[in-house]
């Protein structure tokens, strides 16, 4: 959650001037993002994790910030894209015209109508960074020994590989919550987007024609 929230805000932020002020602020900030996703995401944050481990040690912030330094640049481009289509809204304008700042037309104005794709791509990625947390513990620059970690407990298991079949399920559990754990924020996510997305909003007339 604590990545997630990180991303998303580092996202919106850097989204959020880009879209809204365009320019030369606009080319730089979409510049430096896709100079960092051109770096395949899992295996640039195991470099950073590797780089980080000497400095932060083995423990839940090493792979915390490696997640945190490549995942809000998904989100910048989807904020930006949406804030650049409300930006020329009557509405937006007409605050301008009436002499709001930009800070409140931002907040007020502009954000709640333009968050929503964004929140409903955040909330299905916290089953992503789940994953790609227990990738990373998997391969040794995760938590160190003693945590509860998925990804680690599946690393412990490999030494069993040869008797798999008296210690199947060191490998199967662990395995299994991490499939249940990312499928189950995947549908909450799917449902937040139903709700959300008015596209896939029926009518009014159609549902009463439903009814009927």
């Amino acid at each position: 959650m604590i990545v997630t929230f990180a991303t998303l805000f580092q996202g919106l932020l850097a989204g959020t001037v880009a879209g809204y002020y365009g320019g030369i602020l606009d080319e730089v900030i979409m510049r430096v993002v896709e100079v960092f996703m051109a770096f395949p995401y899992l295996l640039a944050a195991l470099t950073v994790a590797t780089v980080l481990q000497p400095k932060l040690g083995k423990g839940l912030w090493t792979p915390m910030v490696a997640l945190i330094v490549f995942g809000w640049t998904g989100y910048a481009r989807l904020i930006r894209g949406d804030i650049l289509s409300v930006n020329k809204r009557e509405y937006v304008l007409a605050a301008r015209v009436a002499g709001t700042d930009d800070f409140c037309i931002i907040i007020k104005n502009i954000l709640p109508n333009a968050i929503f794709p964004t929140l409903v791509v955040a909330s299905m990625d916290i089953g992503s960074y789940v994953l790609s947390f227990a990738a990373l513990s998997f391969l040794g620059v995760g938590v160190q020994k003693g945590y509860s970690d998925w990804g680690q407990i599946v690393n412990f298991a490999r030494n069993r590989i040869p008797v798999l079949d008296q210690y199947w399920f060191i490998i199967v559990f662990p395995g299994l919550a991490i499939t249940l754990y990312v499928l189950g924020w995947n549908l909450l996510g799917d449902a937040v987007r139903d709700i959300m997305d008015p596209r896939l909003r029926k009518p009014r007339y159609l549902k009463a024609r439903t009814l009927h």
